[in-house]
Protein backbone atom coordinates (compact mmCIF):
# COMPACT_ATOMS: atom_id res chain seq x y z
CA UNK A 1 0.00 0.00 0.00
CA UNK A 2 1.50 3.39 -0.40
CA UNK A 3 1.19 6.61 1.79
CA UNK A 4 -1.83 8.05 1.08
CA UNK A 5 -3.75 4.74 1.88
CA UNK A 6 -1.64 4.40 4.87
CA UNK A 7 -2.63 7.72 5.68
CA UNK A 8 -6.61 6.76 5.76
CA UNK A 9 -6.05 3.11 6.95
CA UNK A 10 -4.06 3.85 10.00
CA UNK A 11 -6.32 6.61 11.47
CA UNK A 12 -9.02 4.33 11.92
CA UNK A 13 -6.74 3.18 14.71
CA UNK A 14 -6.12 6.44 16.07
CA UNK A 15 -6.81 6.83 20.14
CA UNK A 16 -9.78 9.67 20.28
CA UNK A 17 -11.07 8.79 23.96
CA UNK A 18 -8.58 10.82 25.46
CA UNK A 19 -6.14 14.09 25.24
CA UNK A 20 -6.37 13.89 21.34
CA UNK A 21 -9.24 17.00 21.05
CA UNK A 22 -6.20 19.17 20.08
CA UNK A 23 -3.81 18.91 16.96
CA UNK A 24 -1.02 19.96 19.39
CA UNK A 25 -2.33 16.92 21.62
CA UNK A 26 -2.16 14.23 18.20
CA UNK A 27 1.06 16.20 17.18
CA UNK A 28 2.62 15.05 20.80
CA UNK A 29 0.83 11.71 20.93
CA UNK A 30 2.55 11.10 17.70
CA UNK A 31 6.19 12.16 19.17
CA UNK A 32 6.02 10.19 22.36
CA UNK A 33 5.02 7.66 20.29
CA UNK A 34 7.67 7.48 17.65
CA UNK A 35 10.31 7.61 21.08
CA UNK A 36 8.55 4.41 22.79
CA UNK A 37 8.50 2.59 19.76
CA UNK A 38 12.09 3.51 19.04
CA UNK A 39 13.27 2.16 22.38
CA UNK A 40 11.90 -1.04 21.79
CA UNK A 41 13.50 -1.40 18.31
CA UNK A 42 16.49 -0.48 20.85
CA UNK A 43 16.06 -3.71 22.28
CA UNK A 44 16.49 -6.23 18.86
CA UNK A 45 20.28 -4.25 19.00
CA UNK A 46 20.59 -5.51 22.48
CA UNK A 47 22.35 -9.04 23.11
CA UNK A 48 23.77 -11.25 20.07
CA UNK A 49 20.21 -12.46 18.75
CA UNK A 50 18.12 -10.33 16.67
CA UNK A 51 14.16 -10.58 15.53
CA UNK A 52 13.50 -9.22 12.45
CA UNK A 53 9.94 -10.05 13.10
CA UNK A 54 9.98 -7.66 16.06
CA UNK A 55 12.43 -5.06 13.75
CA UNK A 56 9.53 -5.11 11.16
CA UNK A 57 6.92 -4.49 14.06
CA UNK A 58 8.45 -1.75 15.54
CA UNK A 59 9.68 0.21 12.47
CA UNK A 60 6.30 -0.57 11.18
CA UNK A 61 4.58 1.06 14.48
CA UNK A 62 6.85 3.71 13.86
CA UNK A 63 5.23 4.63 10.68
CA UNK A 64 2.27 4.48 12.29
CA UNK A 65 2.76 7.21 14.38
CA UNK A 66 4.81 9.55 11.68
CA UNK A 67 1.01 9.24 9.87
CA UNK A 68 -0.28 10.87 12.30
CA UNK A 69 1.86 14.07 11.69
CA UNK A 70 1.37 13.20 8.19
CA UNK A 71 -2.11 13.52 8.26
CA UNK A 72 -1.81 16.88 10.67
CA UNK A 73 1.04 18.73 8.74
CA UNK A 74 0.18 17.34 5.26
CA UNK A 75 2.92 15.39 4.38
CA UNK A 76 4.27 12.71 1.81
CA UNK A 77 6.33 10.09 2.81
CA UNK A 78 9.84 11.16 0.95
CA UNK A 79 10.76 8.58 -1.23
CA UNK A 80 15.08 7.13 -0.45
CA UNK A 81 16.99 5.47 -3.10
CA UNK A 82 19.23 3.83 -1.27
CA UNK A 83 21.96 2.03 -3.35
CA UNK A 84 24.21 0.51 -0.42
CA UNK A 85 23.04 -0.82 3.31
CA UNK A 86 23.81 1.21 5.54
CA UNK A 87 26.39 -0.48 7.96
CA UNK A 88 25.93 1.29 11.34
CA UNK A 89 21.99 0.60 11.98
CA UNK A 90 22.54 1.77 15.29
CA UNK A 91 23.67 5.70 14.32
CA UNK A 92 20.19 5.51 12.23
CA UNK A 93 18.46 4.91 15.55
CA UNK A 94 20.50 7.68 17.53
CA UNK A 95 19.09 9.92 14.68
CA UNK A 96 16.06 9.09 15.04
CA UNK A 97 16.17 9.76 18.67
CA UNK A 98 17.81 12.91 18.43
CA UNK A 99 15.63 14.41 15.80
CA UNK A 100 12.37 12.94 17.84
CA UNK A 101 13.68 14.87 20.33
CA UNK A 102 14.28 18.32 18.64
CA UNK A 103 10.11 17.33 17.94
CA UNK A 104 9.50 16.98 21.21
CA UNK A 105 11.31 19.82 22.01
CA UNK A 106 9.22 21.85 20.20
CA UNK A 107 6.28 20.37 21.33
CA UNK A 108 6.87 21.47 24.77
CA UNK A 109 7.44 24.91 24.05
CA UNK A 110 4.30 25.43 22.31
CA UNK A 111 2.57 23.19 25.10
CA UNK A 112 4.02 24.86 28.16
CA UNK A 113 5.66 28.25 26.94
CA UNK A 114 3.29 29.33 24.21
CA UNK A 115 6.16 29.33 21.45
CA UNK A 116 4.20 29.07 17.99
CA UNK A 117 5.48 26.11 16.07
CA UNK A 118 7.93 26.63 13.05
CA UNK A 119 5.87 24.45 10.84
CA UNK A 120 8.75 24.91 7.98
CA UNK A 121 11.58 23.50 10.36
CA UNK A 122 8.92 20.64 12.52
CA UNK A 123 8.35 18.87 8.51
CA UNK A 124 11.56 19.22 7.74
CA UNK A 125 12.48 17.38 10.64
CA UNK A 126 9.97 14.79 10.28
CA UNK A 127 10.96 14.50 7.07
CA UNK A 128 14.79 13.41 8.23
CA UNK A 129 12.78 10.66 10.51
CA UNK A 130 10.76 9.41 7.83
CA UNK A 131 14.40 8.79 5.25
CA UNK A 132 15.99 7.44 8.83
CA UNK A 133 13.11 4.89 9.06
CA UNK A 134 13.00 4.17 5.96
CA UNK A 135 17.24 3.58 5.62
CA UNK A 136 16.97 1.25 8.61
CA UNK A 137 13.90 -0.07 7.04
CA UNK A 138 16.39 -0.94 4.29
CA UNK A 139 19.33 -1.92 6.07
CA UNK A 140 17.32 -4.83 6.80
CA UNK A 141 15.38 -5.88 3.64
CA UNK A 142 11.94 -4.16 4.72
CA UNK A 143 10.30 -2.93 2.28
CA UNK A 144 8.49 -0.03 3.74
CA UNK A 145 4.99 -0.33 1.06
CA UNK A 146 5.16 -3.87 2.65
CA UNK A 147 5.43 -2.64 6.72
CA UNK A 148 2.51 -0.26 5.78
CA UNK A 149 0.46 -3.65 4.74
CA UNK A 150 1.44 -6.17 7.49
CA UNK A 151 1.02 -3.22 10.54
CA UNK A 152 -2.38 -2.19 9.36
CA UNK A 153 -3.31 -6.18 9.25
CA UNK A 154 -1.60 -6.20 12.29
CA UNK A 155 -3.99 -3.63 13.88
CA UNK A 156 -6.85 -4.71 12.23
CA UNK A 157 -6.59 -8.05 14.01
CA UNK A 158 -6.13 -5.88 17.14
CA UNK A 159 -9.05 -3.46 16.70
CA UNK A 160 -11.04 -4.41 13.98
CA UNK A 161 -12.21 -1.18 12.27
CA UNK A 162 -12.01 1.29 15.84
CA UNK A 163 -9.40 1.80 18.06
CA UNK A 164 -10.53 0.46 21.74
CA UNK A 165 -8.32 0.80 25.25
CA UNK A 166 -9.36 -2.20 26.05
CA UNK A 167 -8.31 -4.28 22.96
CA UNK A 168 -4.84 -2.14 23.16
CA UNK A 169 -4.41 -3.40 26.61
CA UNK A 170 -5.79 -7.31 26.04
CA UNK A 171 -3.92 -7.94 23.20
CA UNK A 172 -3.90 -11.14 21.13
CA UNK A 173 0.52 -11.11 20.48
CA UNK A 174 0.24 -14.69 19.34
CA UNK A 175 -2.03 -13.84 16.54
CA UNK A 176 -0.44 -10.08 16.22
CA UNK A 177 2.98 -12.61 16.00
CA UNK A 178 1.34 -14.55 13.29
CA UNK A 179 0.72 -11.33 10.74
CA UNK A 180 3.99 -10.21 11.12
CA UNK A 181 5.58 -13.37 10.06
CA UNK A 182 3.54 -13.85 7.57
CA UNK A 183 1.04 -16.88 8.91
CA UNK A 184 -2.19 -15.26 8.75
Amino acid sequence: MNWSEYLELSEKTLSTQFHCDEREQRILHAVIGVLTEVEELLDNHIGDEQDFTNMLEEAGDITWYLAIIGREMNLDYPQLIVKTKNDNPMKLVLKIVKNTCKLLDMMKKKLYYNKPIDENLFKTITNLVMLDVSDYMNTYDIDIEKSFDVNIDKLKARYGDKFSSERAINRDLETERNILEGKN
